[in-house]
């Protein structure tokens, strides 16, 4: 969760004016350096090849949000865990039937029963031939 909530707030950060362009060079270094074929540790060797690419985004994600201003990170933080907008408390309700009752009928609704009500019958194959 905290990796997610890290990419969200790096994400911000680079479309943030506030942010010097030489600072969002660095996660771009980053992405660049996993999609070009030249590593520190070659692909080819399984799980290493891709540890040192994982390492090295992580590295630049965590360089990026701490080289930046700390008064855009707090505030892009602040905006990233407020929720926006009007909010009212609706209380529950029972519903209401009209006078007449559930079928116009006087009769009680499914939702009125206290027990459930069993409904039995015979099945028959669809598809049969006659």
């Amino acid at each position: 969760m905290a990796l997610i909530r890290r990419v969200r707030l790096a994400w911000r950060l680079l479309r943030d004016p506030q942010v010097p362009t030489w600072t969002k060079l660095i996660p771009t270094g980053a992405i660049l350096y996993v999609l070009l074929p030249a590593d520190l540790v070659p692909d080819l060797f399984f799980l290493f090849g891709q540890l040192d690419d994982l390492g090295v985004l992580l590295l630049g994600l965590r360089t990026f949000i701490n080289l930046c201003p700390a008064q855009v990170v707090q505030r892009h933080l602040a905006a990233m865990s407020a929720i926006d907008g009007s909010y009212r408390v609706v209380e529950e309700e029972t519903p209401q039937h009209p006078a007449g009752g559930y079928l116009g009928d006087g009769s009680p609704s499914p939702a009125d029963e206290a027990t459930p009500s069993t409904v039995e019958g015979t099945a028959r194959q669809a598809d049969q031939k006659s």
